[in-house]
């Protein structure tokens, strides 16, 4: 279980304090699709880098399994969550497979060497994301939707109760991005895994996920997409006037 207890993320600087978001105060059960939305610059991918640890919150704090996130050795946290960013800092040259593994540097010992479970880890995340013919490709010449698999694919390799994928559909066409998803949902159903996912597609979020959290700039609503629909929370995202909301279609709709 994830919990946020007033959480408040943002920026220090100076002496002064920037708030993102502000005062999230819910928890999250484990084996959860969550997607976090929101217009451009509203604060979800500093929620996610709050999360993971990277980020110190200005107030509040983050809770996995009832230990604190910001309380944990950066051994610990590897050990207990995930994430995948939209910064590829990955050479061009390693192939598939060695990037899969890299997941399981939190497990190996002190030399860096990789047992037979681990390679078993592996073995599985390739067969379950249908990838076995990436593990010898060289990620530069790898397309956007199977570098995409293979960085989940190092998350699940990682094992952690917690994966962040921070806009993992960005990029890819519709028919990747419908596999992408069906494999994420897959993650969370066989494995049960709490995925947190932030995106600028919301209609695609409303229809796979199990709850969703919302960034507006005055406030948050969290809660199943049908609860969501049901308090008129949607028709708050965008200008009425450039982009509405239609809760019997669940689809945003561009005003032409």
């Amino acid at each position: 279980m994830i919990k946020f207890h007033k959480l408040t993320t943002g920026y220090s600087s100076k002496g002064t304090s920037k708030e993102v978001t502000r005062a999230l105060d819910f928890s999250i059960e484990s084996g959860t699709l969550v997607g976090i939305l929101g217009s451009n610059g509203i604060g979800k991918s500093t929620l996610l880098k709050t999360i993971t640890g990277f980020e110190k919150p200005l107030s509040g704090s983050v809770q996995i399994d009832e230990k604190l996130v910001h309380g944990m050795s950066p051994m610990d946290r590897a050990q207990c969550l995930s994430i995948v960013l939209t910064e590829r800092k990955l050479s061009g040259d390693l192939l598939g497979i060695e990037v899969i593994r890299l997941g399981r540097q939190p497990y190996t010992n002190w030399m860096g060497s990789q047992s037979q479970e681990d390679d078993q880890r592996v073995t599985e995340v390739l067969t379950q994301l249908n990838i076995e013919q990436l593990a010898e490709q060289t990620i530069r010449t790898m397309s956007d939707g199977e570098i995409q698999k293979i960085l989940l694919g190092r998350a699940l390799a990682q094992d952690t109760a917690v994966i962040l994928l921070d806009e993992p559909s960005s990029h890819l066409d519709l028919c990747n991005k419908a596999l992408l998803f069906q494999q994420i949902k897959q993650a969370v159903k066989e494995n049960q895994k709490t995925i947190l996912f932030t995106s600028h597609d919301l209609n695609t979020a409303i229809q796979i996920c199990d709850k969703i959290l919302l960034l507006l700039e005055d406030r948050w609503a969290y809660g199943t997409p049908d609860e969501l629909i049901k308090k008129g929370v949607f028709q708050s995202v965008f200008p009425k006037e450039t982009v509405g909301f239609d809760p019997l279609q669940k689809q945003f709709r561009i005003c032409i």
